[in-house]
């Protein structure tokens, strides 16, 4: 037999071997079938780049200008009915605040204002666009004359004509978060494989001991990651750093823990690294989709806003664009910041438990 008949024949050997371990570990092979479903069901019925049900508030003066407001706005198809009304001083500032997404102020026989929050545009732009051209079209028909005034339209916090001023933010919290979930996930497989599982098991520490002794090394570098993103940002593209930054690298921190956490639970219930990995990528793949981070959360279904509201990544990316954008304290993102302490406090829970698990 030639010499390279031999090579093909060791090699279709040890692929058949490989294949029966690949089958036989059932836990590697159901994740590697899992993502693939997962990811298509999560494109196929969650993004959509076209926003839904946008907050809109008008000033009480539209009720003269245009009776017919709620009418023209709902044929737009991308704002929550009916608008609020409220204003010119309340609509500025419950756009400001973020409560609102768009403001419309009519001003007579001029054409309206629109006044956007621009700190997340992919969420309003097409409805801002909509919404220029339903004015026009009432315009034609109403007491408004087009040519007395231009449609004046004002972006807040400038990120609707600086793309990278959008993703930075939530940029932060997808580096912070990939990295720390795989650390985590590598932390007690990777002794088990290496032989050092032993010898921790021998010593008094107890499930909390190893938690805290082996994750907070890594929070202190998730920290230095995120300062290393937002003044990268900063010095590339103009980022502006408008809010209190400690209450932004603690959060940071807070979102770094969170992650490490569930790394260290999955590590603990893994038997192999690729188990660990396949699992960290099984849950932050959905967390960067489903976040807001690329994709507008309002165009989601609610079953899917429901899911991405429990996830950490989530609220960080709400927080950070904020403080970065908007010039958010500590005091704005309060409820982000609970919402994050939840989810790890859940995350611990989790960990602890698994790991008890793996001792005995």
């Amino acid at each position: 037999m030639r010499a390279w008949q031999q090579s093909v024949r060791r090699m279709a050997a040890i692929a058949k071997i490989e294949l029966i371990r690949l089958v036989k570990d059932r836990a590697s092979l159901s994740l590697v079938l899992a993502v693939p479903a997962v990811q298509m069901i999560l494109f196929g019925y969650t993004v959509n780049l076209n926003p839904r049900d946008v907050r809109l508030a008008v000033t009480t003066t539209c009720l003269d200008v245009a009776p017919r407001i709620d009418d023209v706005v709902g044929a737009t198809g991308y704002f929550h009915l009916p608008v609020q009304r409220m204003d010119a001083t309340a609509l500025t500032r419950e756009v400001q605040s973020g409560r609102m997404s768009v403001g419309l102020e009519c001003r007579g026989a001029e054409l309206p204002r629109i006044v956007v929050d621009g700190s997340d545009p992919a969420a309003v732009r097409p409805a801002v666009y909509a919404l220029q051209s339903a004015i026009l079209r009432m315009a034609a028909s109403e007491a408004l004359d087009p040519a007395s005034a231009q449609l004046d339209v004002q972006w807040l916090y400038d990120a609707g004509t600086h793309n990278a001023w959008f993703l930075a933010p939530g940029l932060i919290g997808v580096i912070v978060m990939i990295s720390m979930l795989m650390l985590g996930a590598m932390s007690v497989v990777r002794e088990r494989e290496q032989g050092t599982w032993e010898g921790l098991l021998a010593t008094p520490a107890s499930a909390l001991d190893a938690l805290v002794g082996k994750l907070s090394p890594y929070v202190a570098i998730a920290a230095i990651q995120a300062i290393t993103v937002t003044w990268s940002a900063h010095w590339l593209f103009d980022l502006p750093l408008r809010g209190d930054l400690g209450a932004l690298f603690g959060t940071s921190a807070l979102l770094a823990f969170a992650h490490l956490v569930l790394g260290f639970a999955f590590s603990s219930l893994a038997t192999t690294q690729l188990q660990a990995i396949q699992a960290a990528v099984f849950f932050y793949l959905p967390s960067m989709l489903l976040s807001g981070f690329m994709f507008p959360f309002s165009g989601m279904p609610l079953w899917a806003q429901f899911i991405g509201n429990m996830l950490p990544l989530t609220h960080f990316v709400r927080a950070a664009r904020g403080v970065l954008l908007k010039g958010y304290g500590i005091g704005e993102i309060t409820a982000e910041i609970h919402a994050i302490t939840i989810f790890s406090i859940v995350a611990v829970v989790t960990a602890l438990c698994a790991y008890r698990r793996r001792l005995d």
